[in-house]
Order: structure tokens, then C-alpha cells, then sequence
């Protein structure tokens, strides 16, 4: 295990999962000194915000006001339309119900509420430097891999602080299974390429480690099959697992190269950046397989699962996990595309993406090296 002389880590989210979850959001709420929440729910997933009204039948708590519609996107005016809602009704705290970009409006909100100015003035890093409302995030989906992060998106910008993780995490079957196999799929894949880059960054350490592990295995385990059916309830509540353990590891891990080459193919395409990512994460660890750089040990357990990894030779543990995963995929079948041409990816457009990733990663990853990766998905290599 590696273990640096020094690291920091950011635990949030609180995580709560399992039968009746989301009736223990009053007692949660009132640990926060919190008792009028703003509910924002999916409305294009329906059940949700009456599921949401119902738990809280049997609690001090007042919902101060229901937002169940659709947001077709993180964008200033949702988010201040949203913000006057909760004024109005005097709230003091959000629960969002759903993914994508609901999740990133709420965060917003929250933004504008406490700080009383447009949150698109707080993108960039670290510009929020104080606790905000209490927030609870019950996920449907985690599509995007920000929802239970650091990260909110508004007007296409990306924020980033410590403050913006969720407080607390309810994951309940009655929920999670209201998501569709897409939204099953690609949250899954996304928050597999964070948890995978993380395990092999250079700033990987023991925290990082434990929650990629856990992540990894929930994801390898269940994901295929709840893709197959999304409403087995069992098998959707631990994708949404995975995937809100993934949040916590991206908060901790840079960003990585299979994470920007997908943002960038995915700009204008139509296609989800995380169906790129499973297919990058895959070139990416045949990538450094062959070039002997290998992977660390941790990641080979987690990818092979206990029993391969015991009974395979140290030397031939990386080969073992690359299978296991490769094995995952096949099961996933047709949603997920063998390589970038055939997700409908260009030649020309690799050189492009490669500059686009290369210019946003502020780890200054160079279009050579990105090219190179593309060019190796690009083929199924």
C-alpha cells in the first residue's frame, strides 16, 4: 500500500444506504440545527418527490417547498429562479433528489442562498471558503460523477471547493430504481475511470485506496447486472454505492487523463462522456500493461476481485485484472462500444480532443502523450 510521508483527505459525504434510508433524512437534517428543507426533485423520473413528501410524514420536519420538474441544465436562471423559491419560503436547507445536472443546480442554489451573489462568479477553484446550507443528495443516478464530489457546474463552468460535497448521501432502493439502464450505465462507467485513475495517480494514499477498492468491487460486481434490470433493487442500490464512494475519491484524486480525453470527444458529439470513459480507461491500463509500468497491487485486487488475485503469480496479476475487467464490458454487451471508432469517433477528431484535454488539465498533460492513448482506444487496443 502506498503511503506518502504527508496527504490530506476530505471525507464528506455522510452515507446512508439501505431499507427505509430516506426516512432518517429528518433526524439528519435536525443534527444541522435544519427543519424547512427546499425539496428539488426529478420530475422526468416520476414518483420521486411524492417518495420524497412521504418519508417526511412522520417528523418535525416542514417542507418548506417542492420543485419537481425537469433542468435540462446547470444555468443562472434555473438556479435563480430556484434560489427565490427558497427565500420565499423561508427554507434552510436542500434535499435533491435525481442526477446530472439537477444535482449541479442545487449546489448552486445553495451558493446564491448563502452568499447572496451569482454562483457563476464563484468558478474556478477554492473561491468558497465557508460552510453553506445543510444538503442532502438522494441519488437516482450520479451520470455526471460531480453529484457527490467537490464539483458543481453552472452556465458550462466548473466549481470546485471542499463546501460544495454533499453533507449527507441517502441511497434507497425506492429511488435508485427509478433510473434507466443509460443512466445506470453511464454513471457506473464514469465513476469506474475516477476511481481507477485515482488508483494509480501519483497521489494515491491509504484513504484513496480503501475507498477506490470498495468502489471498484461494487461497480465490477453489480453493474452489468443492474444495467440488465434497473429496478432489481439490490443490484441498483449498490451501483449507487460505487458510484457515490467514486464521489469521494474523485474529491480526493486529480482528474485524469481518461476524465479529459472523454469531456473533450464527449463536446458537441451527443454521446455521454462516460461510455468514452470506459472505453479510454480500458486503452489506458492495456497502455501502461505493455509499456512495464504496470499497476499497483491494490488495483489488481480490486479489478480481479479476492480469488483471482490470490491465485494468480505476482507477475501475471495486472494481465488477470485487465481480463476481469474486460470480462465486466463484455457483459455490459452493446452499450458499450469496443472502441472509439466505433462510438462514432473521427480519425481527425483525435488530434483535436487530445489539444482540448491536454489545455484543460491543469496537471498540464501533454497532447502527445493524450494523442497517443486516443490513438490506442481509437483502434481497441
Amino acid at each position: 500500500m502506498q503511503s506518502p510521508s504527508y496527504y490530506e483527505f476530505l471525507g464528506r459525504p455522510k452515507l446512508i444506504s439501505g431499507k427505509r434510508a430516506l426516512e432518517q433524512i429528518p433526524v439528519e437534517l435536525e443534527g444541522y440545527g435544519a427543519a424547512r428543507p427546499l425539496v428539488i426533485a426529478d420530475g422526468a423520473a416520476s414518483g420521486i418527490g411524492p417518495a420524497i413528501v412521504k418519508a417526511m410524514f412522520d417528523s418535525n420536519l416542514a417542507i418548506g417547498a417542492l420543485f419537481d420538474g425537469h433542468v435540462a441544465g446547470s444555468t443562472s436562471g434555473i438556479v435563480r429562479e430556484l434560489a427565490g423559491l427558497y427565500a420565499a419560503r423561508k427554507c434552510d436547507s436542500i434535499i435533491v433528489a435525481g442526477g446530472g445536472s439537477l444535482v449541479d443546480a442545487a449546489k448552486c442554489v445553495n451558493i446564491e442562498v448563502c452568499e447572496k451573489q451569482s454562483a457563476a462568479r464563484f468558478a474556478g477553484e477554492n473561491r468558497i471558503h465557508r460552510e453553506l446550507r445543510p444538503i442532502v443528495l438522494v441519488p437516482t443516478a450520479l451520470v455526471t460523477g460531480y453529484e457527490a464530489a467537490r464539483y458543481a457546474s453552472i452556465d458550462g463552468e466548473i466549481i470546485g471547493s471542499d463546501f460544495l460535497s454533499p453533507d449527507i448521501v441517502v441511497i434507497d432502493s425506492r429511488i435508485t430504481s427509478t433510473a434507466g439502464s443509460n443512466p445506470t450505465l453511464v454513471s457506473g462507467l464514469t465513476a469506474l475511470a475516477h476511481s481507477i485513475e485515482a488508483s494509480i495517480s501519483p497521489g494515491a494514499n491509504p484513504m484513496i485506496d480503501a475507498y477506490a477498492y470498495a468502489s471498484i468491487r461494487l461497480l465490477c460486481e453489480n453493474l452489468p447486472a443492474a444495467v440488465r434490470k434497473p429496478k432489481n433493487g439490490g443490484k441498483s442500490m449498490a451501483v449507487a454505492n460505487g458510484c457515490a464512494l467514486a464521489g469521494t475519491v474523485f474529491s480526493n484524486a486529480p482528474a485524469g487523463m481518461a476524465h479529459y480525453l472523454a469531456e473533450a470527444l464527449s463536446d458537441g458529439s451527443g454521446v455521454n462522456p462516460g461510455i468514452f470513459m470506459g472505453i479510454l480507461v480500458r486503452s489506458l491500463l492495456k497502455a501502461r500493461l505493455a509499456a512495464k509500468t504496470g499497476f499497483r497491487d491494490e488495483l489488481c485486487l480490486a479489478l480481479a476481485g479476492p480469488d483471482i488475485y490470490s491465485s494468480s503469480e505476482a507477475s501475471k496479476r495486472p494481465q488477470a485484472a485487465i481480463q476481469s475487467l474486460d470480462s465486466m464490458f463484455n457483459e455490459l454487451g452493446s452499450g458499450v462500444p469496443s472502441n472509439l471508432e466505433s462510438a462514432g469517433v473521427s480519425r481527425e477528431r483525435l488530434g483535436s480532443a487530445a489539444r482540448q484535454a491536454a489545455a484543460a488539465s491543469p496537471s498540464k498533460l501533454s497532447a502527445k502523450e493524450c494523442g497517443n492513448l486516443l490513438e490506442r482506444a481509437w483502434g481497441g487496443k
